[in-house]
């Protein structure tokens, strides 16, 4: 092997190794992350529950003394305003006495990850972070304003952890009219909110908040009316969740959806 081929060589293998090293990484971080949740507080049965949301809760399999929940999902998804659908796959685990969520999502060509996103949250925060490979930052993102965002989306994905409806203190809970229920949670010196509205045979349908924390076309702090919807309830195991689910934007040129997800797998961890 001539000096330009041994070189190229090494160069390829020291490439390699970074890239392997950074993956591994990132992949700990996220173990930590899950680990965490897995050791929340166990879900209580809250007294103080408006009738519908405690029913809901109830015909959903919820209960007390339990700690996460996991799924694992298909989706499609936006990566930005206008932009095609990309498939991806991902595993959420979601905290049931406390608040917290880690979703690990990755789109694939093939055996490659094109990309690998870590969503969370939990008391300490929210964070935002994208890695091309696996390896190479794209994005990462935390703050005030991420720690809201997430707190939302937390709120907002409740269907999908009834016994967080049930047993989660931190949430506060009201009816606003019939057929309408919101949800609050602290963040820091903010109130997320989301609403939520029944159908009539009393399960959750759709979802909504005011002035979600995004970014503009031009990648700019803004915000936006954000709403969802849930459909497909179906039995999983103990628990009964929605299969189907979907949330958007309210952009100045109307209401653009930029994620739909299927449960594929759901689980309660213990």
């Amino acid at each position: 092997m001539n000096t330009f081929l041994l070189s190229a060589v090494l160069v390829l293998a020291g490439l390699l190794a970074v890239h392997l090293f950074l993956v591994s990484r990132f992949s700990r971080r996220i173990a930590t992350r899950v680990a965490q949740l897995r050791q929340a507080r166990p879900a209580l049965v809250r007294a103080d529950l408006p009738e519908p949301v405690r029913a809901f809760a109830l015909r959903c399999g919820a209960g007390p003394g339990v700690r996460t929940a996991r799924f694992r999902q298909v989706a499609e998804m936006r990566l930005k305003r206008g932009a095609p659908f990309q498939e991806i796959r991902a595993t959420q685990h979601i905290a049931l006495g406390e608040p917290g969520f880690a979703w690990d999502a990755a789109r694939f060509i093939g055996p490659v990850t094109m990309f690998r996103v870590i969503d969370a949250y939990d008391p300490g925060g929210g964070l935002l972070e994208a890695r091309l490979l696996g390896s190479v930052p794209l994005a990462a993102k935390s703050g005030t304003e991420i720690a809201l965002g997430e707190a939302l989306r937390y709120l907002a994905e409740l269907p999908w952890a009834p016994d967080a409806i049930l047993g989660d203190p931190a949430i506060g809970w009201r009816m606003t009219d019939e057929g309408r229920a919101e949800a609050t949670l602290a963040v820091a010196d903010q109130l997320a909110r989301v609403t939520f509205s029944f159908g009539a045979d009393g399960d959750i349908e759709t979802v909504e908040a005011k002035n979600r924390p995004a970014f503009d076309a031009e990648g700019r702090a803004a915000t936006y009316d954000w709403r969802g919807r849930f459909w497909g309830y179906r039995q999983f195991g103990d628990r009964r969740v929605p299969e189907w689910g979907e949330v958007g934007y309210v952009y100045p040129e109307g209401f653009e959806v930029y994620f739909r997800g299927r449960i594929l797998e759901y689980e309660i961890l213990g």
